[in-house]
């Protein structure tokens, strides 16, 4: 009953929001070029190896690798943050975390700290474009009382506030809590759901709809239809579903006959944690290495991306509010915008219009990419983080111990070719020197002074 209840709810809102005197107002721009509609698909942990179009063998994702194989896969994507918060801050405004005080570590279940209503999102972007919006999922940008997506453009919202690990984990329907505690096994199908419904309530007019699922973040929940369908355990299970997911909005889009006018993005927050595969990089969720940052990111677009495109440019997420704004006919409002559109690539051309990529570690950039090499300043070791800028203070290491590896050399992160290429460290370290000295007073927490993160 409780349910449905809150479907009716969201459903009576999500009503009277399009019937709005705004709404009103945007039909008698009906003589502009319609705007495409947007999908952004977020998962929760998911590694870069998680995905059949990413060499995925013991995990079956048929719908997804299919968007693939009709668009375009980039295959040197990155997160902006190798934790939750921050990457999905990153992804919501176009800019480094840091520059909205929410680069360290995750938002807690009850913390203080969101996103600043100052801060222009991809639901504001769209709304200056006249779409719909609606978010679905995780939101781990605050609470909901303050800073809930509602208050961040989107004109509805079914979801939860934070990581399912954390407490006061309940589903929300808009401003009201309407489960607690939540059936996690039911949660990628009814945020289906939902979706579904927003997608056909939207009919011709354009929209934009995030999902951010809650899977695989720990703990695992599968549906009944799913749990035991995977040869990778409970994780494939709940992999497998996110696939069905997928093929379901799919359809939808295609129903509603939106689908060559729907720029759908599907990507992860970050690398993977305790379970997932890296696709053989090094490391995973939370540190400096390629495990933590590279994500999955595909992207379709029938009437602009051609078929069986393979993107080996550059790019994080970022990236992908300027490339709305771009493809809505909008400009940002914000001072500084890191990402940089990726329309260019998605009509053709396969080059990064970044020269340099920041990864942070909390508030500190440990490391940055270029189009061949990455260099590497910190790391986890048996839960302390090394940096290896102070390995001078070591007996037998005269000066700092440089990383730099061959991104488009076959060993990864295994070997280091520092020695051999002593210009390019060079020019990474003033690099690296003048980023800091661009980021660091924007911390929002003092250097500590023995091992900066």
């Amino acid at each position: 009953m409780m349910r449905l209840f809150a479907s009716l709810l969201l459903s009576a809102f999500i009503a009277a929001a399009y019937a709005s005197p705004a709404a009103t107002a945007q039909a008698s721009t009906s003589a502009r070029p319609r705007a495409p509609n947007v999908l952004i698909i977020v998962a929760d942990d998911l590694g870069y190896g998680d995905i059949g179009a990413y060499g995925a063998t013991r995990i079956k994702t048929p719908k997804i690798d299919a968007l693939a194989r009709s668009g375009l896969l980039a295959t040197q994507a990155y997160a902006s943050a190798n934790v939750c918060s921050p990457s999905r801050a990153g992804l919501m405004t176009g800019r480094y975390a840091i520059r909205s005080g929410l680069a360290w570590k995750v938002i807690e279940a009850r913390d203080e700290r969101g996103l600043p209503p100052g801060e222009e999102t991809i639901a504001e972007i769209a709304h200056r474009a006249q779409l719909r919006t609606m978010y679905i999922g995780k939101w781990h940008l605050g609470n909901l009382q303050d800073f809930s997506p509602l208050k961040h453009g989107f004109d509805a919202f079914y979801g939860v506030p934070h990581s399912n690990d954390m407490p006061d984990f309940a589903l929300y329907a808009n401003d009201q809590k309407i489960e607690s505690p939540v059936d996690q096994k039911t949660l990628t199908r009814r945020y289906t759901e939902k979706a579904i419904e927003f997608i056909r309530s939207a009919g011709s007019k354009p929209f934009l709809l995030f999902l951010a699922h809650t899977a695989p973040h720990i703990p695992l929940h599968a549906s009944h239809d799913f749990h035991g369908r995977s040869s990778a355990g409970i994780y494939g299970d709940v992999v497998e579903e996110l696939d069905w997911s997928t093929g379901e909005l799919l359809a939808a889009l295609k129903e509603q006959g939106v689908l060559e006018d729907t720029i759908v993005i599907i990507t992860s927050d970050n690398g993977p944690f305790f379970e997932g595969s890296t696709a053989g990089l090094k490391g995973g969720k939370g540190n400096s290495w390629e495990g933590g940052y590279r994500v999955p990111f595909i992207a379709s677009w029938p009437r602009v991306i051609r078929p069986g495109r393979t993107m080996n440019s550059m790019t994080m997420n970022i990236d992908v509010l300027p490339t709305l704004a771009e493809a809505l006919g909008v400009r940002p409002s914000a001072d500084v915008i890191d990402g940089r559109s990726l329309m260019p690539v998605f009509r053709g051309t396969d080059v990064s219009a970044h020269e340099f990529l920041y990864f942070f570690n909390n508030e500190r950039v440990v490391a940055l990419r270029t189009d061949r090499w990455k260099f590497v300043t910190h790391a986890y070791y048996t839960g302390s983080l090394g940096a290896f800028e102070n390995f001078d203070r070591l007996p037998g290491f005269p000066a700092s111990y440089d990383l730099l590896f061959d991104t488009q050399g076959p060993d990864g992160e295994s070997y280091s070719y520092a020695d051999r290429h002593p210009d390019v460290v060079a020019a990474m370290r003033r690099e690296l020197l003048r980023a800091r000295s661009e980021f660091d007073p924007l911390r929002t927490r003092p250097l500590e002074a023995a091992f900066p993160e």
